[in-house]
């Protein structure tokens, strides 16, 4: 009857024992289904920081230099207009002006957003898988914003508002100053042309990111995009264009 006793009594702890390990084991598999996919929202979210990061120089450059030789450029056109007795330099500081102006105002209402994006992602909370969720949702929003803004600067709309502009100019030139045709081709084309440098020297590393973005299958490894090399640029200056190249 000992033995009996004994043996009953053994029974509720084997079994419980069993149970014990049964959820240890149960909690370790939850634990490591659900780790992969955080592991790689993370991987994702470090990822499209660290192209915004390293986009960010290159955008605040080229945006803020053009801004800036547009705005010289304009102010200084305007003065000078009014210390010349010239009529075809007073004509051409105008038109000047006026185009160097619209320049400027373009940067304004097209700016490149990368690094206030980049700012925006890194102070979102990540602390809890809900957080890593929206705020991954939020960084794809602000990886693709920064690709269409690239985009746009580098299409032809930019090239055909840009040559909207200049063959304006050139018109005002040639019919509203009553000057040779030639006159105004010329204006056309040097507004033309800086028209084009400045699309042609526009950071386009947030195209490239998103698409090696996109292509990519995993995150949960080593996360940085690629570099993207050496660029080079060109910019207005009061004197004519500043050509040069950033690594």
């Amino acid at each position: 009857m000992t033995t009996i006793a004994a043996g009953r009594a053994a029974l509720p702890v084997t079994a419980l024992f069993a149970v014990v390990l049964g959820l240890g084991g149960a909690r370790a598999l939850a634990a490591e289904s659900g780790g992969a996919p955080d592991r790689e929202a993370s991987g994702r979210i470090e990822f499209i920081q660290s192209a915004l990061d390293a986009g960010a120089p290159a955008a605040e450059r080229w945006w803020s230099g053009w801004l800036v030789g547009y705005s010289v450029a304009t102010l200084g056109q305007s003065v000078g207009q009014y210390g010349t007795h010239d009529a075809k330099t007073k004509q051409d500081l105008l038109v000047g002006a006026a185009t160097t102006g619209a320049g400027a105002a373009g940067q304004l209402a097209f700016p490149l957003d990368a690094g206030r994006l980049a700012a925006r992602l890194r102070a979102m909370p990540a602390g809890t898988p809900d957080e890593r969720t929206a705020k991954l949702a939020a960084a794809e929003a602000f990886l693709r914003r920064s690709a269409a803004q690239e985009a746009l600067g580098r299409s032809w709309k930019a090239h055909a508002i840009s040559g909207a502009v200049n063959l304006a100019a050139g018109l005002v030139v040639w019919k509203h100053y009553d000057r040779p045709a030639r006159d105004g081709l010329v204006t056309f084309a040097i507004g033309q042309l800086v028209s084009e440098a400045q699309i042609f020297t526009q950071p386009t590393r947030a195209i490239r990111n998103l698409r090696e973005y996109e292509a990519r299958s995993d995150f949960t490894g080593a996360a940085a995009p690629r570099s993207s090399g050496s660029a080079w640029y060109v910019s207005p200056t009061p004197g004519g264009l500043a050509v040069g190249c950033r690594f």
